[in-house]
């Protein structure tokens, strides 16, 4: 038996119309196996063939031919038609091994015309149908990856102006794919505003031979508006040098870019100056406020070292306070018990405050620094210091001043806690989305939480300018709205502790209250039971108002860790006093809540049971 090494090898089989083999070729002998000894003369037409090929075979001609009977021969069929099939068969070898064949199928005629049987030619495409179907399969990952990341590829031969595009970017344009492609097609979908600058970003691109990425917009034949990112390389000619081709991807970024101008809006829309570094302090982006406050255009701080806003007298430090910041970073303030300066673009030196947020993304780690314009605080603080040394009566005042101020400080803090700590929490679950749905989900609870996040920091503001109004205003509050609104800012923590939260406010549905007071102790109460959980059970928090001896009491029944009563009931309630070894305690939320309870005539209590849980029962003013 021959080895079938050879993939040229063609076999030829002869059969007349007796169904009798009379000529069996050696590459016949080689693809096969059998020598022609053992089958010239024996009446084999289908021995190396699979009966389901050749019922398919079959019913391929009868469909041809329209032939309604099943009883009758293909071959003939074909000898009688003048005609011949080629295909695709599964060829049996004589130690049953198999491989995949190119067939055709010839009738054989006579000087005469007469049919005097047919001639099988038969190559081996075994490799080849492996080749394709790796192609095909590499084709077909390729296809889910671009519609995965919304990106297709195209090519464009700039001598013939013909353009072709990877099946998803028809996708991407809404575009039928049988449609015939050039370069006006592709610009006949740039959005009018952007028709200029594209059209130069090509210009460009073929007179310096270098392709330059571009991002524009699409405007699609229903009219919506589209985003894409152009990437792309340029092909020369190997002799004269000239563009012949263009070839890249092109990717559908509209919901980045909404994002991006989303994230844009809120960096612009902060009081503060904004200056974004990454791990080298090399500067990504910076707001409108920081273009005020140092001097220079967008354009001439981006990609250059933080170092340029830092007076030069602290430079040398800078980089190693930079390295510790990113080898441990958290949000904080810089630069607390010691005075900070920048520099302008002018060489004067401005007094600031700094608060750093490490920001994780693709790209690595950035850090956001929120930088404040402190000229008028410390000449104000000079003119208090000028007025201590005068007047001691004022400078006690100032000191209480001072003391009350921290004490709000804190308690702003805490109440930002939440919200920030809830992002952080979104920020994990967008992450490792595995879905665009997944991730628009996460997005949009990022805008709730946002949107909440500024109206606590609109409210804490509202609560310095009243702190020391005599009268705290009240209106008309439901609980249930209340509630709703915590567990929005609460989402990420609860979905991330799998917290099982209800309520029943049927006895009490509603109450006179400060408004900003009645959020914070649903924040305090709610984040503490959340935070306090125990490790072995599921988190369960139920709040729910009653009315006792006509008191309207609202209480937050927990299963968390519970608190050891006699040996901490005293300080329960005090400034910074933790009773559990938890890393975000602080000891704030609870001495909060009992002033704001207090202020207004009610008392807060407590119930608990270690590692069964905690009921806190806030009792309002009667």
């Amino acid at each position: 038996m021959k080895a079938n090494l050879n993939p040229e090898t063609i076999a030829i089989i002869a059969i007349n119309n007796d169904d009798i083999i009379y000529q069996f070729n050696d590459g016949a002998e080689e693809l096969l196996g059998y020598s022609a000894s053992e089958l010239i003369g024996q009446k084999k037409t289908n021995f190396f063939i699979l009966d389901e090929e050749y019922e398919k075979f079959k019913k391929d001609i009868a469909s041809k031919y329209k032939i309604k009977t099943s009883h009758f021969n293909p071959y003939t069929i074909l000898a009688q038609n003048d005609d011949y099939d080629a295909r695709e068969w599964t060829v049996v070898k004589k130690d049953g091994t198999r491989f995949i064949a190119h067939s055709t199928l010839i009738p054989l005629k006579s000087d005469k015309g007469e049919n005097v049987g047919f001639m099988r030619i038969l190559k081996n495409i075994t490799n080849q149908k492996n080749i394709e179907n790796d192609l095909l399969r590499k084709n077909q990952v390729l296809n889910a990856a671009e519609k995965i990341t919304m990106m297709g590829n195209w090519q464009w031969d700039t001598v013939i102006n013909k353009v072709e595009w990877s099946s998803n970017l028809f996708n991407i344009f809404e575009v039928n794919p049988k449609e015939k492609l050039n370069f006006e097609t592709y610009f006949s979908f740039v959005h009018p505003e952007d028709k200029d600058i594209v059209s130069a970003s090509f210009d460009k691109s073929i007179e310096d031979k270098k392709f330059y990425d571009l991002l524009h917009r699409i405007k699609l034949k229903n009219g919506k508006i589209k985003t894409i990112q152009l990437l792309g390389e340029v092909v020369l000619d190997e002799n004269t040098g000239e563009v012949i081709e263009l070839i890249g991807t092109c990717q559908d970024v509209t919901e980045q870019r909404m994002a991006e101008i989303k994230f844009r809006g809120l960096l612009e829309s902060a009081p503060d100056a904004m200056v974004i570094v990454n791990e080298l302090g090399v500067i990504q982006l910076i707001n409108k406020q920081a273009e005020k406050l140092f001097g220079y255009a967008s354009k001439e701080l981006i990609n250059k070292p933080v170092e340029l806003l830092i007076p030069n007298r602290f430079k040398s430090k800078h980089s190693s306070h930079r390295g510790l910041f990113f080898n441990a970073p958290k949000t904080r303030k810089m630069g607390e018990g010691r005075e900070l300066f920048g520099v302008n673009k002018f060489g004067k030196e401005i007094p600031i405050q700094i608060s750093l947020s490490p920001l994780k993304t693709e790209e690595g780690l950035l850090v956001s620094a929120a930088i404040r314009d402190i000229t008028v605080q410390k000449k104000a603080e000079n003119k208090i210091l000028e007025a201590n040394e005068r007047l001691e009566v004022l400078a006690n005042k100032l000191t209480a001043q001072n003391t009350q101020l921290a004490d709000f400080a804190q308690i702003t803090s805490h109440n930002l806690r939440a919200p920030v700590s809830n992002l952080n929490s979104l920020l994990g679950f967008y992450n490792i989305a595995e879905t665009e749905e997944e991730k628009i989900i996460a997005f949009q609870k990022f805008e709730i939480v946002i949107h909440h996040l500024t109206e606590t920091l609109n409210t804490l503001i509202e609560a310095l300018k009243t702190k020391n109004r005599t009268s705290i205003p009240i209106e008309k509050l439901d609980f249930k709205e209340v509630l709703d609104k915590t567990i929005q800012i609460l989402s990420g923590q609860i979905i991330s502790t799998n917290t099982k939260i209800s309520s029943n406010f049927e006895d009490v549905s509603n109450i006179n209250y400060n408004k900003s007071y009645l959020e914070s102790i649903f924040l305090n109460l709610l984040s503490n039971a959340i935070k306090y959980k125990s490790e072995d059970r599921t988190p369960e928090i139920y709040i729910y108002s009653v009315i006792e001896d006509g008191v309207i009491k609202l209480k937050f029944k927990d299963n968390g860790l519970g608190i050891d009563l006699k040996r901490h009931g005293h300080k329960l309630f005090g400034l910074n006093k933790v009773f559990h070894r938890h890393p975000d305690a602080n000891g704030v939320g609870l001495f909060m809540t009992k002033v704001q309870i207090e202020s207004l005539g009610g008392t807060i209590s407590v119930e608990s049971e270690v590692n069964v849980g905690s009921t806190f029962s806030v009792n309002f003013k009667e």
